[in-house]
């Protein structure tokens, strides 16, 4: 299989997906309506003050944290993924919510040239860059759409976590990129009644994601974080802290989420 098979079975999987997760429990879409803010502590504690910012919000699925964008007061925002089906939902949603936002539907490493440099800030979180092979692709075209002193923004699942099996017990993979992995899932993390369906996906470092920021001249790596964490129960768990989630007996091992703040810088 090609990279172009292995994005089609994963466009496949991501569209039944979004068909299902927003009358997910998981999402708590009705309530969301009213609320409207998914985002949890470790995004908004670096996220900057969006007031008057144009944001990008890279994968978006359905676009709950796309409207939380909106809620924290961006002037403009638009959703980007790859799923029709998600960006479907995510357009029914923001009209549900009177929120003007603008769903796009693209893959990632596919910019648009129109939209190119054009935006203060480039977000994404959380199940992102495992779906692409070459990290480094993903964050030339991350620092693509931002504007010379722009900002991105990406909290994700530590690479750690997807060393180890589905039940979160045992190690199975590489924490190094040795390739695809694919796999079968049987249900989503958010319905688990989904249909068994084939996916792809790559195992990335810590230094996958930091050097493509460090060594290129125009990037600077602002902040960088890690959590022995989850703000969502993915796992079999202990509690600590109410929305805090940490794997049964694995409990402060390793980290569960990184954070990373870079910026693009002026170079004139």
């Amino acid at each position: 299989m090609g990279i172009h098979d292995y994005r089609t079975a994963n466009q496949a999987l991501w569209d039944h997906w979004a068909s299902l997760h927003p009358e997910s429990d998981f999402y708590q879409n009705e309530a969301f309506k009213g609320h409207q803010m998914s985002l949890n502590s470790i995004e908004l504690d670096v996220l900057p003050n969006l007031s008057g910012k144009r944001v990008l919000h890279l994968q978006c699925h359905f676009g709950q944290d796309t409207i939380s964008l909106h809620t924290l007061g961006a002037n403009e925002i638009v959703g980007l993924d790859f799923s029709a089906e998600a960006v479907k939902q995510a357009r029914i949603l923001a009209n549900d919510c009177g929120v003007p936002a603008t769903f796009v539907q693209r893959d990632v490493l596919e910019p648009i040239q129109e939209m190119l440099g054009s935006f203060d800030l480039v977000f994404a979180s959380y199940g992102v860059v495992g779906w692409h092979p070459d990290v480094s692709a993903w964050m030339d075209a991350a620092f693509s759409y931002l504007k010379p002193g722009g900002e991105l923004i990406l909290v994700d699942f530590h690479p750690v976590l997807w060393i180890l099996d589905s039940e979160f017990k045992e190690i199975v993979y590489s924490y190094f990129n040795r390739g695809v992995i694919t796999e079968e899932s049987d249900g989503s993390y958010a319905a688990p009644l989904a249909r068994k369906m084939v996916h792809h996906t790559w195992n990335h470092t810590i230094s996958d994601l930091i050097k493509p920021i460090v060594d290129v001249p125009e990037r600077s790596l602002v902040y960088f974080t890690e959590h022995d964490w989850s703000p969502y129960k993915l796992f079999e768990s202990t509690q600590p802290e109410p929305q805090r989630y940490q794997i049964r007996g694995k409990e402060g091992l390793f980290p569960l989420v990184y954070a990373i703040k870079a910026q693009k810088i002026d170079m004139k």
